[in-house]
């Protein structure tokens, strides 16, 4: 089963033990829990499964030069060298066995396979909120760490805009001069296209004189 054909999962309960795990790419603390676009059931105002994710500090997800946010996700993904497949069932087995205290023997399958059955196991022994049978949706917005990220990224962005506005900045500069030399050249282009238009005219002018 592809990624793709996955149901939208949503397992805040998971998502909280995630970011007390391990960042994928450093050995501190996770800050975070990304949720993985790039091959999995997410799209355009869509978010993956809940499953689909992976712990990043701040500083790999949204901060550092390197960041997952400002880099993009398949680059991020080859440059640190994570598979992302592997990362779910790493995940998901540790989950299981943590909450669960099921063991999941990894068998001679494809990931995808395996992945459906990881996630199964874990909506099999989810607790069901017997209390209420109307359905509370909670929203992603609500959580502390999104709220933290969102405000991390909003500064890496307004640090961003502030530098490209700087005059002092030589990338400033450079585009400045390249803009300069563009007009220049384009305003040399109409001048000399304007003065042929002109000589052309003259030249009819004195031959219809002469008939």
């Amino acid at each position: 089963m592809r990624l793709s054909k996955h149901k939208a999962h949503r397992n805040i309960k998971y998502l909280s033990w995630l970011r007390e795990q391990k960042c994928a790419v450093s050995d501190k603390k996770a800050q975070c829990a990304h949720h993985i676009r790039l091959g999995t059931n997410g799209g355009t105002s869509i978010k993956p499964s809940d499953y689909f994710c992976i712990p990043l500090r701040n500083e790999f997800h949204t901060t550092g030069k390197r960041a997952l946010h400002i880099i993009g996700e398949e680059t991020f993904l080859d440059e640190f060298e994570l598979e992302k497949e592997v990362l779910f069932i790493e995940y998901m087995k540790s989950y299981l066995k943590d909450k669960f205290d099921i063991f999941y023997m990894l068998e001679d399958k494809a990931n995808e396979e395996i992945i459906l059955e990881l996630i199964t196991l874990i909506e099999l022994n989810r607790p069901k909120n017997k209390k209420s049978k109307k359905k509370t949706k909670k929203s992603i917005t609500d959580d502390p760490y999104y709220q933290e990220a969102k405000e991390l990224k909003r500064k890496k962005d307004k640090e961003l805009r502030s530098k490209l506005k700087n005059k002092d900045d030589d990338f400033y500069q450079m585009a400045k001069e390249i803009n300069k030399a563009r007009q220049k050249e384009y305003r040399d282009k109409n001048k000399a296209a304007l003065s042929k238009y002109r000589k052309e005219q003259r030249e009819k002018i004195k031959k219809l004189k002469k008939k």
